[in-house]
């Protein structure tokens, strides 16, 4: 999985998540979730919100400046399902 299909996964569920709480959701090893986690800190590509350390959680809140996730337009077109709340165009 890469980095950018993890924070698309972020943004859409609007949760804060720790390196082991990403790698249960994605079923990937708390190694790659902590790595995904640390290029989404640091890449200007991605907008979060970080708590601090100790038990630090990363939110997604954009992706190259948008703060609605992929699936969540491609649901509203395809489905005409409303956009998750919390999350705004």
């Amino acid at each position: 999985m890469s980095t950018l299909a993890a924070a698309e996964r972020m943004l859409a569920t609007g949760k804060f998540y720790s390196a082991g709480m990403l790698a249960a959701e994605l079923g990937i090893t708390a190694v790659d979730a902590s790595g995904k986690l640390s290029n989404i800190r640091t890449s200007k590509k991605y907008q979060c919100v970080v708590t601090p350390l100790p038990n630090r959680k990363v939110k997604v809140i954009a992706i190259n400046g948008k703060s609605i996730s992929k699936q969540s337009l491609w649901d509203l077109v395809l489905f005409n399902r409303p956009l998750q709340s919390g999350v705004h165009a």
